[in-house]
């Protein structure tokens, strides 16, 4: 290895900016490369990379390129820097997300257990919680005139989340890669093989849902028809509201329903809860209908909920209301706030590495 001239260069930290004589390198096979390159690190260091994408989850771009200039004392990072670091960030996460699903296809899965006490205040759990949670998505540019229209974007942008307990009882939190390249049933596959794949006995797994289609047919491709799905009892609560204030012809009318039905759903009565609809005279028939149709659909994961709370086991998903705030609805959720889809998950995949622990590793690499 011979030096073979000096090339300035802006080095960027977090105590300010200096100008840094780059040694350009001429290695032994007569390739060229440089300083930083063969030490593996780069122009700006890791501390001011790590300041600004840690505010980057709690504040506006444009507050946090104020933010660091403030602690350096000159403007080193400007918000499309931050984003760009974002980005290359989340493409480390997104590769390490794939090679752990990779990893995980050599390690056993674990049987899942078919019958589960729910009532029986001594009998391990499992728990899993999953869930969605939609940001307003940015407009769509408008075409121009003469050219072709361009296909519409959605409203709104839907981003799947999924906790998983751990042997030590913390939670681990789940999503897919940005890229699509992996979703987020492979990658909680890969996290229920690694955590539990040594289990001897079947893994006795416990879901909290609001009881949603896409969270149904995850839950299943995850572990199989045996896995035993608890409707959330926030949402049953939230559904017979809503659909009893369109039925009612009066305030004072869908209190009285709602009283009642609430009475039976919180013993996991569906059959007298289906009777007692029955027997309205609803301003919505239709409305009603929809309610029973729901009733009947998840009547096998509504269970008594008294009886499983008097133990202290959950009944409700407000351990997952509080995650899907974490990862994306304190920052995303704002008012006047909008996003596009890819916006939007790198920031929550760069939260999810902090609360799953892993922000310190990120910056080491």
């Amino acid at each position: 290895m011979s030096l073979n001239g000096r090339e300035p260069l802006q080095v960027q930290t977090l105590h300010g900016a200096f100008d840094f004589q780059k040694q350009r390198l001429v290695l032994a096979d007569g390739t060229q490369s440089d300083y930083l390159q063969q030490t593996n690190q780069q122009a700006v260091s890791a501390g001011l990379q790590e300041m600004g994408l840690y505010y980057v989850n709690r504040l506006s771009f444009h507050e946090v390129e104020g933010l660091v200039e403030r602690v350096c004392g000159v403007r080193l990072a400007c918000e499309q820097t931050l984003w760009n670091w974002a980005q290359r960030k989340v493409e480390i996460l997104d590769a390490r997300l794939v090679q752990q699903v990779r990893a995980s296809e050599e390690l056993p899965s674990p049987a899942v257990a078919e019958m589960l006490d729910l009532y029986d205040a001594a009998a391990e759990e499992v728990l899993v919680f999953t869930d969605a949670i939609g940001v307003k998505a940015q407009k769509p540019l408008r075409d121009k005139p003469g050219e072709l229209p361009t296909k519409k974007e959605a409203k709104r942008h839907d981003t799947d989340v999924l906790l998983l307990e751990k042997p030590d009882g913390d939670f681990l939190y789940r999503m897919g890669s940005t890229d699509h390249a992996v979703s987020l049933v492979q990658v909680a596959q890969a996290g229920v093989r690694r955590e539990w794949g040594q289990r001897e006995t079947p893994l006795p797994v416990v879901a909290l849902t609001d009881g949603a289609r896409k969270i149904r047919s995850d839950l299943l491709a995850l572990f199989g028809e045996k896995v035993t799905i608890i409707l959330d009892g926030y949402h049953l609560h939230k559904r017979v509201y809503q659909h009893l204030s369109m039925s009612a012809h009066s305030k004072r009318e869908r209190e009285s329903w709602e009283h009642t039905l609430l009475g039976y759903l919180w013993h996991g009565q569906v059959a007298e809860t289906l009777s007692f609809l029955g027997g309205l005279s609803p301003r919505n028939a239709e409305a009603l209908a929809e309610l029973v149709g729901y009733l009947q659909k998840h009547t096998c994961e509504i269970i008594d909920y008294e009886r499983r709370s008097a133990t202290g086991k959950s009944v409700g998903s407000g351990r997952m209301e509080k995650a899907v705030d974490q990862v994306i609805g304190m920052r995303q959720k704002k008012k006047g706030m909008s996003w596009s889809e890819q916006g939007s998950q790198t920031l929550a995949q760069l939260k999810i590495a902090e609360l799953n622990g892993q922000w310190e590793q990120l910056f080491a690499a």
